[in-house]
């Protein structure tokens, strides 16, 4: 069940581009500094042999300066910390769980990344995307990311895990500004949340490029 899930989450990522454009290998680059913007989601899972799918809409700000990255949803926020390697899920503004991070928080696609092709979305004069596999650079992390050819944009995101606890996920990414409204989004409320990594605390998975787990 799991594998129609991903299949028919694979098509509507697929659907929305065209065939590869003829001409050079798109070189590696980097993202912005700081931006932020929507990221839709749409995540398949499987847990103890039970498949499902849902969707979700959540704000999303990136700032390399600062090593953080904040998500906001319905009900909870996420606060991820590169530079303590920490990150907090705050839910109703009252509870806190933590975790630590894994890997780093990539401001550039790297030169070992495997270019996938060059796509337009729309028609001729479309948003041309470069697509490149994370398979090289994200460890255990099967998937692929398209960028804006102008600016390095994120634009769409796959990741997928197989075993008996294997997703598929597809993240679109929206309205994106070269800018941080508000730097509070990124502070860490405590109470209710600890500042400082716990002996014994669980590590966070990662699915996305930017740390999202």
């Amino acid at each position: 069940m799991l594998t129609f899930v991903a299949v028919a989450l694979l098509l509507c990522a697929s659907s929305t581009i065209g065939a590869p454009m003829d001409g050079p290998n798109a070189s590696a680059c980097c993202f912005p500094k700081q931006w932020e913007g929507t990221i839709g989601e749409v995540l398949g899972t499987v847990s103890g042999g039970q498949p499902s799918a849902t969707e979700q809409a959540m704000a999303i700000s990136y700032d390399y300066n600062i090593l953080k990255v904040a998500l906001v949803g319905d009900g909870y926020k996420i606060i991820q910390d590169y530079n303590k390697m920490m990150k907090y899920t705050i839910v109703g503004g009252t509870k806190c769980t933590s975790a630590k991070l894994k890997g780093t928080l990539f401001n550039c696609i790297p030169s070992n990344a495997t270019f996938l092709g060059s796509f337009r979305y729309g028609g001729p004069q479309g948003l041309k995307v470069n697509d490149f596999s994370k398979d090289s650079f994200v460890p255990g992390n099967f998937g692929r990311i398209s960028v804006s050819d102008d600016g390095c944009l994120p634009v769409i995101e796959t990741a997928a895990k197989g075993g008996d606890d294997g997703y598929f996920i597809v993240m679109g990414y929206v309205n994106i500004v070269n800018m941080i409204k508000d730097p509070s989004v990124f502070d860490v409320p405590s109470p209710p949340c600890p500042m400082d990594p716990v002996v014994g605390m669980p590590v966070s998975g990662r699915s996305g490029i930017f740390g999202l787990a």
